[in-house]
């Protein structure tokens, strides 16, 4: 399975809040924040200090992410880059990993399905669908 590391999640309450923080630490911006309201979701991408990091505010109370936020978590998911987007999912459900979501567009990754898994010991794993 080709697997290439994209981004490791980061929920937060405020991405603006969040980014005086990470700059200290080498990170900036890659481009604007953008809202996905497929995901119901406010994204920021930054990159720097460490891996690239995906900056995710809820975009209302529906948000998955506020569960996230409620149990206090920050660090979430992994997200990785696969050629074979069905393949790869067919491959983790395999290997005993839980489909979390269905596969839906996102428009962090221009309209590109994404998909979240999770292991039996709870990592949270997203797979993008590469570029055709």
């Amino acid at each position: 399975m080709d697997l290439r590391f994209h981004h490791l999640g980061m929920a937060c309450r405020e991405i603006t809040a969040e980014l005086p923080e990470l700059a200290i630490a080498g990170y900036s911006p890659e481009g604007p924040l953008f809202e996905d309201p497929i995901q119901q979701v406010r994204i920021q991408f930054v990159s720097g200090g460490g891996p690239r990091l995906e900056l995710i505010e809820p975009a209302g109370a529906e948000s998955p992410v506020e569960g996230i936020l409620k149990r206090g978590s920050k660090f979430y998911h992994l997200a990785y880059e696969v050629d074979r987007f069905d393949d790869a999912i067919a491959r983790f459900r395999e290997r005993q990993h839980v489909l979390v979501s269905s596969p839906a567009p996102a428009v962090a990754f221009e309209m590109r399905r994404i998909v979240f898994l999770a292991s039996a010991t709870r990592t949270l794993i997203e797979l993008i669908e590469a570029r055709i």
